[in-house]
């Protein structure tokens, strides 16, 4: 896969500067970046338009791609399924402001995730309210020009989309040209799907997360830290002519110290196994 457009992520970073992440991703040679949209880096709803106009900035000085914008979905108070209507419409409202700072930095795709039905709610009722979360959100997308991938959480993340007949259910519901599935090669993992159940059943994958995993939690781990076969979904993707980006999604306390050794290691098994150049 000597064309693959690899990205690196800043969430690996996100106890470093943004600039020291950029600086980083240079000296890797990745021009590829998925951003996500967290603190201390770029938070919609702080100093927004001077962050997005100084990184616009910064990508185009070194030449780099963004083709993926991340909001920070697990962390911060927001939840596109809480029975709660008002929590619920002020989720919808971050989503759609990112979506706005997404195509204002000329990125084509903005990642989603279900969020966590509440667990007094019934599971159906949960994901009515997400899905119609997701309907208005890919209504905006429609309008800006962007899409929106709807990424599969872990069963330790969420209660609601965990596997590719969450994505397909959704994608049926909303029939939205805007929205697309996507691969997490840990939530597949664990939900035991293959990237081929991805092809056979999405009209089109918009995006992929590359990392590797213990098949136990949701830990996301460097390449080759862990037991899944990813030599294997890259082989998939290849023979599937995938030519979208390919993040390496590394998260975790033990990579945040050091984070460019990780994405170091990564790159160079990517390298040995011939899906590099």
């Amino acid at each position: 896969m000597n064309n693959t457009k690899l990205a690196g992520m800043n969430i690996t970073y996100r106890h470093y500067s943004l600039d020291y992440f950029l600086e980083s991703m240079t000296q890797l040679g990745i021009n590829h970046i998925e951003l996500w949209a967290g603190e201390p880096h770029l938070y919609v709803y702080r100093n927004v338009l001077g962050n997005i106009r100084y990184i616009r900035r910064q990508l185009k000085a070194r030449g780099m791609k963004l083709v993926c914008f991340t909001p920070e979905q697990c962390v911060y108070p927001y939840n596109i399924a809480a029975s709660d209507a008002g929590w619920r419409q002020k989720s919808v409202d971050y989503f759609t402001e990112n979506l706005y700072a997404a195509a204002e930095l000329e990125t084509e795709m903005m990642l989603l995730t279900s969020g966590i039905g509440d667990f007094a709610t019934p599971l159906e009722e949960a994901l009515d309210y997400a899905s119609d979360s997701i309907y208005r959100i890919a209504r905006v997308a429609e309008r800006e020009g962007l899409t929106v991938v709807l990424e599969p959480l872990t069963k330790f993340e969420s209660n609601l989309i965990t596997d590719l007949n969450g994505i397909r259910r959704v994608m049926d519901q909303i029939q939205s040209p805007a929205l697309k599935g996507m691969i997490d090669t840990v939530a597949m993992q664990l939900a035991g799907e293959g990237p081929g159940d991805y092809f056979d059943a999405l009209p089109e994958l918009g995006h992929v997360h590359l990392i590797d995993g213990d098949g136990v939690s949701d830990a996301h781990l460097g390449l080759d830290d862990g037991v899944l076969d990813w030599r294997s979904c890259l082989t998939a993707l290849q023979n599937s002519q995938y030519d979208g980006a390919i993040t390496l999604e590394i998260m975790g306390f033990r990579y945040y110290e050091n984070p460019q050794e990780v994405l170091m290691k990564s790159i160079a098994a990517l390298r040995e196994s011939g899906f590099l150049s």
